[in-house]
């Protein structure tokens, strides 16, 4: 059985969001064609043996792609519909060159 299509309108949802990261992921649902899942504020300054930077899991249309690119630095995972966002110039651990889209 294949699953069924449904029509979907994209609705305003209340959220609980890392206070240093709110800002990142407002900016990323007002562009057209993105959408959010999942975000922390990163554990760098925190200690720990394995820092790493504020990050928000997102989906994207190619057109979306194209004005994330801009404000972002993306990490493509799967498909390349979807993956990690950081801030320009933060480093996603553990991520060879090859996955990294400027």
């Amino acid at each position: 059985m294949g699953m069924v299509e449904h029509e979907t309108k994209p609705v305003l949802v209340w959220a609980d969001i890392d206070l240093r990261i709110v800002d990142m992921v407002e900016r990323l649902n007002r562009i057209p064609g993105c959408r959010t899942t999942a975000s922390c504020q990163g554990t760098i300054g925190e200690g720990g043996p394995h820092p790493y930077p504020a990050h928000v899991l997102a989906s994207w249309t190619p057109e979306a792609l194209l004005a994330i690119k801009q404000e972002f630095d993306v990490f493509p995972e799967g498909n390349g519909a979807w993956g990690n966002v950081v801030c320009k110039g933060d480093v996603w651990p553990d991520v060879g060159a090859e996955s990294y889209e400027p």
